[in-house]
């Protein structure tokens, strides 16, 4: 798990990441295109991409705003809203959680401006507090677009560069992937990491 392992010591996590367990009772729509095994893999994608970055925090906010960032979905079709639903009405349930592993109040807003904003067209400006952790989030949510179809990515609108040279290794975590039930985070970075060998 070499790149999972690096970015583990860059961000000095020192926690569990068991404890990003999904249930499917946290979705208020069950879906194959934005459910559990979605959301794990954008978790994932975060992880590779603040490595490849050299990010360091933005990359523990941006994997916290990737855990909620799809729970508000009411359907699978185009929605600009569900960002700032999952701001409102989910991510208030997960504070104290995210406040177990070192979040602070500050931070909270970061995560809530970035699931707010991963939804929207809108782009924060590079000197925003929030715009790394939400370029990350956007990123990796972008990369699983392959779920959606082959050509359904269009690579110049990633955030960084080092996006677009994870784009075979999404292809492959999605494949790896898309017929399996995945029981928890680290059995998806367990897959990530013999892609990635």
């Amino acid at each position: 798990m070499r790149q999972v392992f690096f970015i583990f010591v860059q961000v000095n996590f020192e926690i569990d990441f068991n404890l990003f367990g999904l249930k499917k009772e946290y979705f208020d729509q069950q879906s194959n295109l934005h459910g559990i095994n979605h959301t794990y893999r954008v978790m994932c994608l975060v992880l590779y991409i603040g490595d490849a970055a050299g990010l360091k925090r933005d990359v523990l906010l941006a994997l916290c705003a990737a855990y909620i960032h799809d729970f508000a979905r009411k359907h699978d079709g185009y929605c600009d809203q569900h960002g700032l639903w999952a701001s409102q009405h989910k991510l208030p349930d997960f504070i104290p959680f995210f406040k177990t592993i070192g979040i602070s109040e500050k931070e909270i807003e970061i995560i809530k401006s970035a699931v707010r904003n991963h939804s929207e067209s809108m782009e924060f400006k590079i000197d925003h507090i929030a715009y790394k952790t939400t370029a990350l989030l956007k990123d990796a949510d972008a990369l699983d677009r392959i779920r959606l179809d082959e050509y359904n990515l269009d690579a110049s609108f990633l955030r960084f560069k080092e996006s677009r040279g994870l784009i075979t290794f999404a292809k492959h975590l999605y494949f790896n992937t898309r017929n399996i039930k995945i029981s928890s985070f680290v059995e998806i970075l367990k897959i990530a990491e013999l892609i990635n060998q």
